[in-house]
């Protein structure tokens, strides 16, 4: 079996609000078929990164 392509590929993501750094240096890759889940504290840039895509 072949390795899928992501359908998704997010590399270096970064975010700020000010001098607030919200993401930094975010990787992510989403395939195919897989279910992938985005966990986190709060405040930790969760939806930032979902409302960046």
């Amino acid at each position: 079996m072949t390795n899928p392509e992501p359908i998704l590929e997010l590399r270096g993501v970064n975010k700020s609000f000010g001098a607030v750094h919200v993401l930094r240096d975010v990787d992510l890759n989403a395939y195919p078929g897989q279910v992938t889940a985005l966990v986190g504290d709060n405040g930790a840039g969760k939806s930032t990164l979902i409302k960046g895509v």
